[in-house]
């Protein structure tokens, strides 16, 4: 990233805030907290489009950072488990709304950013594409070639732990 000024500019008011905060207590992929997972997807995203024209790249940094502002843990067993795929992106945008106050823009890329999963639910511009194509690379990187271990709800056996390496 060239212009770390101007990301952290767009992002001051978001990361800072103690509900955003709250996301190093929720866990996503590994042990990868919302907290981190969403930095990671907000830089990526920034970088993708830094040089770009005709991208809006404060909304890119905003919706990318709040993309899962949903706040809950959902590794448990239940309904909540199963759906979050799906409901998850259109929480975080409602709750982005409130307490941030996005931009119409802004809440598009974060409703849409689960597509294809979320199938007619699709990114509408082309902040929203990046957004989704950043959390997807994202995931994948947290997922696959995570270090250490999953957070213990989403591994309560223990079955997916790294194993130790000889020293």
């Amino acid at each position: 990233m060239k212009n770390r000024e101007l990301f952290d500019a767009y992002a001051a008011d978001i990361v800072g805030h103690e509900l955003f905060l709250e996301g190093k207590k929720v866990f996503s992929h590994g042990s990868i907290s919302i907290h981190d997972h969403s930095i990671a997807v907000a830089e990526l995203s920034y970088s993708m489009i830094e040089n770009s024209r005709g991208i809006d790249k404060r909304c890119v940094v905003r919706a990318a950072l709040l993309h899962d502002f949903f706040l809950y843990e959902w590794h448990v067993p239940g309904l909540r488990y199963i759906l979050h795929g799906w409901v998850h992106p259109a929480i975080a945008a409602r709750k982005a709304r409130e307490v941030f106050g996005i931009s119409d823009r802004e809440y598009s890329c974060i409703k849409t950013h689960m597509w294809p999963w979320t199938l007619f639910s699709f990114p509408r511009c082309r902040e929203g594409w990046v957004i989704s194509l950043a959390d997807k690379i994202i995931a994948v990187k947290e997922t696959l070639f995570r270090r250490g271990t999953r957070h213990e709800l989403q591994d309560p056996g223990g079955f997916l732990r790294e194993p130790e390496r000889d020293r």
